[in-house]
């Protein structure tokens, strides 16, 4: 079972202040998933990137770095998706897909 779930998110901006707004308004819209997670004592975090290629290099190396984490990429799509998540990022993004990722996790 899950005891921890990490959510690297792109979006803030470099500032402090961007990400403390945009981490509280993404907390009040996953606050009831946020309370369920709690009450199974899972511990869940926002963390905030600021630019895209932040967000995808935090949630590579949380790949790493916390590996019995459900760590989660979300970041903008871009445009409509009519492909797997990580074949549509690989259209817009180069990114490698890291070999540990599942769908589910972007």
């Amino acid at each position: 079972m899950v005891k921890e779930i990490r959510l690297y998110i792109e979006g803030g901006g470099n500032t402090n202040y961007g990400k403390a707004r945009l981490r509280a308004g993404f907390g009040q819209f996953f606050e009831e998933i946020v309370q369920r997670a709690r009450r199974r004592n899972v511990r869940w975090q926002l963390i905030l990137c600021g630019p895209r290629d932040a967000a995808f290099d935090g949630f590579r190396h949380a790949l790493k770095d916390h590996p019995s984490a459900f760590n989660i990429l979300l970041v903008d799509s871009e445009g409509p998706v009519s492909k797997p998540p990580w074949a549509h990022l690989a259209t817009r993004d180069p990114w490698q897909r890291p070999e540990n990722a599942s769908d589910d996790s972007c």
